[in-house]
């Protein structure tokens, strides 16, 4: 076998990360056959830009390994095979794609890095928040605020009363019996005492349009209005009659606090309902790897793992905030036992050899 003259090759050593022709110099870096030589392990990358006057290139890792935890290990972008040799591994150990959005008003899409365009898109989802509940009651021995409304009685629409505490709040004060405070200074939202069935009923008053929107009468308007001021019902049912008849005590609304007493005989379900329409932010993830990935950041995702192509959903209730920082974490390896990145091992346009290579790869996550 011919022996090239070694006036021909160019011998570089290599213990740092960089541009291998600049490693090689001027000059030897014109030599027709290239040979590099790892001396240290290589944290980072290593290019290869092209030249015409390259024959043969040669890179033996020499035992050592070359891991870049950004990116691809290895960059040739060179017309001339790089011909790799030795047993060092030659992995990208990028596991982590991150994508953040500050502004608690962002709706839309946003993409991962180096994750096949892997994406989380937040969107705007309105939500009916009305709860509607009864409390059954006996003439004279009720009195009412936030607290006893949300805990007491049966709820059959919605969850536990929201606000109830700012809505239905207040202490009593003037009549000894059958009175309930009732604060309306949310304007936003509008308290509604339904009105009163039977306790046999289990049908809302609300479903016959019988309700008195309290949030709609601001305070500190009059010294006293009717029970039935601002109500929207005729033919008044149960304890109405005897609102509307005008058997009813006056209530305050001043400082925004309303003493209302009801009179009625007999065993009575009194119907309460917090009438609101709210905002979700959701949160839909969608996996664009051959692997799952798991993501994290707490909120929205935590520990949540998404299969390959598969998408996972988080609903933010009753929030306008679409900022996020989101992790997408992937692991193991495939089939040749080469740990996953999501980087190549090769990030340029030149061709590999590993005819005389017998180190480990890193196996890209995504075609």
């Amino acid at each position: 076998m011919a022996i090239p003259l070694i006036s021909n090759v160019g011998f570089t050593e290599v213990n740092s990360a960089g541009t291998l022709n600049d490693k090689a110099g001027t000059a030897k870096s014109k030599l027709p056959i290239q040979f590099f030589k790892l001396t240290d392990n290589i944290s980072g990358n290593l290019t290869l830009n092209n030249d015409s006057a390259h024959k043969k290139i040669f890179l033996d890792t020499n035992g050592k390994n070359i891991l870049n935890p950004n990116g691809s290990p290895l960059t040739t972008n060179s017309s001339t095979t790089l011909e790799l040799l030795g047993s060092g591994n030659i992995q990208s150990t990028l596991k982590t794609s991150s994508a953040t959005e500050s502004s608690t008003s962002h709706l839309g899409t946003t993409t991962f890095s180096n994750s096949d365009s892997s994406t989380i898109v937040v969107s705007n989802i309105g939500t009916d928040l009305t709860v509607e509940k009864y409390i059954d009651s006996s003439a004279g021995t009720f009195k009412y605020n936030g607290s006893t409304i949300d805990s007491s009685g049966v709820t059959t629409l919605g969850g536990s009363t929201p606000n109830a505490a700012n809505i239905f709040s207040g202490s009593y004060s003037g009549a000894t019996s059958t009175a309930f405070g009732i604060n309306t200074t949310d304007g936003t939202s509008a308290a509604v005492f339904v009105g009163d069935t039977s306790q046999s009923s289990s049908t809302s008053p609300a479903s016959g349009g019988y309700k008195l929107f309290i949030a709609q009468i601001q305070p500190n308007t009059v010294s006293a209005l009717r029970m039935d001021e601002g109500s929207n019902f005729q033919n008044s049912i149960g304890i109405y009659n005897s609102l509307v008849g005008g058997a009813v005590g006056g209530h305050n609304r001043y400082s925004g606090e309303t003493v209302h007493t009801l009179i009625f005989s007999g065993s009575r379900r009194l119907w309460w309902r917090y009438e609101r329409s709210g905002n979700d932010r959701r949160f839909v993830f969608t996996n664009n790897l051959d692997i799952s990935c798991v993501l994290s950041g707490a909120d929205p995702f935590d520990g949540v793992t998404v299969s390959s192509g598969a998408t996972e959903t988080s609903t933010v209730t009753n929030s306008t905030d679409g900022s996020f920082n989101i992790t997408m974490t992937i692991s193991g390896t495939n089939g040749s036992s080469q740990p996953f990145a999501l980087a190549d091992v090769n990030s340029g346009t030149g061709s590999l050899d590993t005819g005389g290579y017998s180190g480990t790869f890193s196996a890209k996550a995504f075609s």
